[in-house]
C-alpha cells in the first residue's frame, strides 16, 4: 500500500531539505516502485518566497529530475510534477508544460486565491466566511474540471481552523466530491498533516487533515483515494508511524485507497477551460 509517493517536495521551495537524490536513494530502500516529485509550483511573473521557488530555478529542478529518471530507471520510475493551486490566470502556462511533456502531471494544492494583479488576497489555511469558504470550493472545482490536474492533495485543507462542520461545509465537501469523480480524480488523505500531530482546533483536538467529517462524506460517496506522503525532507518517505495512522484512518472510514495511480498524467491537458 505505501510502495508509491506522488507529493514529494525539494528544498526548492525554501521550506524542504534534503537533495533530489536523497529522496530517491530513501524510496528505493522503503521499497518504493514509484516517486513522483510534485513540488510547488515555480510561476513566471511570480514570487512567493519561502512557499514556492523562484522561477529561476524551474529548469535546473526539471533537469534533476530528469536525469534521476535515468540514473535509476531500473529501480524505481520517478515522474516530475508541480503541486499546483488553482490560478486560472496559469492555466496556458500548465497547459503548455503538460502539453509539451515537460511535466508529467500537476497536483492540486488548493492553498490561495491570486487576483487579477496576481497578487494572493485570501489563504485558505484560515477561512473567516462564507465567501471565502465557496471561493475555495469554486476556485477547485475550475480546476478539478480543466482536464490539467491529476490529483487532489489534502482536499479538505478549507477545514484546517473551521471547527464548526455546518451546511455550508458539508454544500462545499459534496460538491468538490462529486466534481472529484465527475472527473476521475482521486482524493489524497495526507500524511504531513498526521506528521504534525493533533491540534486544538476550537473545542477538538484533531489534526488539521485529514478530517474525519470530510472522509466520512468520502465514504459515502465511494470517491477514489489515495496516500499523499507530502515529504519536505527524504526521511517522511515511508515514515512508519504516520503510514500506520494513515492506515487506521482510511480502514476507519472504509475508504477506496488506491496502491497505485496507473495513468498520472492527465486525461484532457490540451482542452483546459
Amino acid at each position: 500500500m505505501f510502495t508509491c509517493n506522488y507529493h514529494t517536495h525539494t528544498y526548492r521551495c525554501g521550506h524542504a531539505t534534503g537533495k533530489d537524490e536523497d529522496y530517491v536513494l530513501e524510496a528505493i530502500g522503503k521499497g518504493f516502485t514509484q516517486l513522483g516529485f510534485s513540488d510547488h509550483a515555480m510561476l513566471p511573473d511570480f514570487s512567493e518566497p519561502y512557499t514556492r521557488g523562484d522561477f529561476s530555478l524551474f529548469e535546473d529542478y526539471g533537469k534533476s529530475i530528469r536525469f534521476l529518471k535515468q540514473k535509476y530507471a531500473k529501480q524505481i520510475t520517478l515522474f516530475l510534477g508541480f503541486e499546483a493551486e488553482s490560478f486560472p490566470q496559469y492555466f496556458p502556462f500548465f497547459q503548455e508544460l503538460l502539453g509539451n511533456k515537460v511535466l508529467d502531471y500537476l497536483i492540486l494544492g488548493n492553498h490561495s486565491a491570486m487576483n487579477e494583479k496576481r497578487e494572493i488576497v485570501h489563504r485558505f489555511s484560515h477561512i473567516h466566511s462564507a465567501s471565502e469558504l465557496y471561493l475555495y470550493r469554486d476556485l477547485a472545482v475550475q480546476a478539478l474540471s480543466s482536464g490539467l490536474y491529476s490529483l487532489f492533495a489534502h482536499p479538505d485543507y478549507f477545514l484546517s481552523s473551521i471547527d464548526n462542520f455546518d451546511s455550508d461545509c458539508k454544500k462545499v465537501s459534496r460538491d468538490l466530491i462529486e466534481c472529484a469523480i465527475a472527473n476521475d480524480i482521486p482524493l489524497e488523505i495526507n500524511l504531513a498533516g498526521i506528521r504534525h500531530g493533533k491540534r486544538k482546533i476550537g473545542t477538538t483536538l484533531r489534526w488539521i487533515y485529514p478530517t474525519d467529517d470530510f472522509f466520512s462524506l468520502v465514504h459515502r460517496y465511494k470517491a477514489k483515494c489515495y496516500f499523499g506522503q507530502d515529504a519536505h525532507a527524504p526521511n517522511q518517505l515511508g515514515f512508519a508511524p504516520a503510514q500506520y495512522e494513515a492506515t487506521l484512518f482510511a480502514r476507519k472510514h472504509d475508504l477506496i485507497v488506491l496502491d497505485r495511480i496507473e495513468k498520472i498524467s492527465p486525461k484532457h491537458s490540451k482542452n483546459p477551460l
